[in-house]
């Protein structure tokens, strides 16, 4: 019997029996990597759980209250002001002040400044007053005289040469009378041959000359009467015209001269300064700004100090209407606004809070020096509402203002706030593992957020996100979002270098400054990541 012969196997049926095998084996290390994916997961939601420090989300009620420290000062009372004015930079000097805390009454002395250049301006100006007066008396002379000159003319020496000019009239006029009846004679005569034709031709001359000058005479009252009157008339006028301005002229500087003089003498009465009202004096100590560099020197009220026009040197204040001025940083100013309660405590004092209310904010910031260019603060009034009991202006008092109150708002910690590229997350536990969830918050008190969207009631956050961020599967950032990081202002290195937990927020106190922020990207106390 034949033993069956082995057929042998085609190539390509072995080329299929290892693709198979391949297959297999692929299908097998991708189910383990799975597995071993799903158990390193397993393992990090483990460790995250076990690392993770929660909170409870709540409902509550949200206040943002705003502290800082401020100054007393009055609301009402008067400041004593410098009126004397001041020419040169450094101002006038300080030569005599009464002490700070006197109580004075209305008149009493408070400050006397140096007069002395001002009495030497005035003994200059008493100089040019008496020599513009010795110049006004004898304009005026000379006006008067122009006004009697155009009288006299007008009224007597007009007069007295027309009346002459008449007078010769009337002589002309008799003399020719007196040529024509000689003539007449004459002509008879000669009829008779008593006269010979000579003597009348002389008789007719006479006539004649007689007629010329009453001719002549006329003609010279016509003139003084048409030209001669209206010429002088107005050559005198317009000397009295001329004398007239320079008398005004002259008064002018008179009374410029006089307005100086007064002046000076006003402002040597002002150096001596008195007590507009009764009151405790406080001196205006404070910062004197310096020209356009920026910066300024403290100033000091005492004898020898330089004062400016209009600077103040001297509060009286009333006691009875009382006030705190504080800084608001520009970050915190839109929250502030007139109306708003506060709460007032001396600093150093026995604890008891007094009611207060913002009474004003002012609209631009306070100048600035070199020290805190970048740091722009506005000015806040507090009235204080309560009895003001002790208080003394310049203490120092702690206003906390409660500018916000956002009722029934679901709110978390800051210190759950992680801030990823442009994002906001909080680390929520579900089931077993801890995932982030992007939020958007709205106003912060540096103790909680209130949260707009992203987390509800009864969610647990992790307080702790900066240790678990490593274990959490968060998205990717792009290029684009670093960048965008950068724009915004994240020095994005520096967020990846600061991988550690940051310190919870404590409570405002008094003095400290409460910072708040209402943005969805980058906010004050909340963690940072790459």
């Amino acid at each position: 019997m034949k033993r069956p012969t082995a057929i042998a196997k085609r190539p390509s049926q072995r080329r299929g029996g290892a693709a198979v095998w391949l297959l297999v084996l692929v299908g097998l290390a991708s189910a383990g990597g799975y597995a071993w994916w799903r158990s390193v997961e397993a393992q990090k939601a483990a460790a995250a759980m076990t690392d993770a420090v929660l909170h409870k989300v709540d409902r509550q009620d949200f206040s943002l209250q705003i502290t800082e420290r401020g100054e007393i000062q009055s609301a009402g009372g008067v400041e004593v002001k410098s009126e004397v004015k001041t020419l040169g930079a450094a101002g006038i000097s300080i030569l005599r002040i009464i002490p700070e805390g006197t109580q004075v009454e209305p008149g009493d002395f408070l400050v006397e400044l140096d007069s002395s250049s001002l009495q030497n301006d005035r003994l200059l100006q008493q100089i040019n007053f008496n020599t513009a007066e010795a110049s006004v008396i004898e304009a005026q002379n000379l006006y008067d005289t122009a006004v009697i000159a155009v009288k006299e003319y007008v009224n007597g020496l007009f007069v007295q040469e027309k009346q002459t000019i008449e007078s010769e009239i009337f002589v002309a006029e008799e003399d020719l009378s007196r040529a024509k009846e000689y003539v007449e004679y004459s002509k008879r005569l000669a009829g008779k041959g008593y006269v010979s034709e000579l003597q009348l031709q002389a008789d007719r001359f006479a006539v004649e000359n007689a007629q010329k000058a009453l001719d002549a005479a006329k003609t010279k009252l016509m003139v003084l009467e048409d030209y001669t009157r209206a010429k002088t008339v107005k050559t005198l006028e317009s000397d009295a015209a001329i004398a007239q301005a320079k008398l005004k002229s002259l008064q002018n500087s008179y009374q410029l001269e006089s307005d100086k003089l007064r002046d000076i003498e006003d402002q040597i009465a002002k150096c001596v300064i008195t007590a507009p009202a009764a009151g405790t004096v406080i001196y205006a100590h404070g910062d004197r700004p310096q020209g356009g560099g920026g910066g300024g020197t403290e100033f000091v009220v005492e004898e020898g100090a330089a004062i400016r026009e209009r600077q103040t040197i001297i509060r009286l204040p009333d006691v009875s209407s009382m006030q705190v001025v504080v800084d608001i940083n520009e970050s915190l100013i839109q929250h502030v606004k007139e109306g708003m309660p506060a709460a007032v405590k001396l600093v150093g004092g026995d604890g008891k809070v007094l009611k207060g209310r913002v009474s004003k904010v002012n609209q631009y910031a306070e100048p600035t020096n070199w020290r805190r260019a970048n740091v722009k603060d506005y000015k806040a009034y507090v009235a204080i509402e309560s009895e003001p009991g002790q208080l003394k202006t310049g203490m120092t008092a702690s206003v906390t203002i409660s500018a916000m109150y956002v009722p029934d708002s679901i709110v978390t910690p800051v210190q759950s706030v992680y801030a990823h590229g442009d994002k906001l997350y909080c680390f929520v536990q579900e089931g077993d593992a801890v995932v982030p969830k992007e939020v958007t918050v709205g106003p912060t008190n540096d103790r909680f957020f209130v949260v707009e969207s992203g987390l509800d009631v009864n969610d647990e956050v992790a307080l702790n996100p900066r240790a678990l961020a490593s274990q959490v599967a968060l998205p990717e950032i792009s290029a684009d979002e670093k960048q965008q990081a950068v724009d915004n202002g994240a020095d994005w290195r520096k967020l990846q270098e600061e991988q550690q937990e940051p310190k919870p927020a404590a409570t405002a106190s008094a003095g400290e400054r409460t910072t708040a922020a209402k943005t969805s990207k980058s906010t004050a106390g909340v963690g940072q990541g790459g």
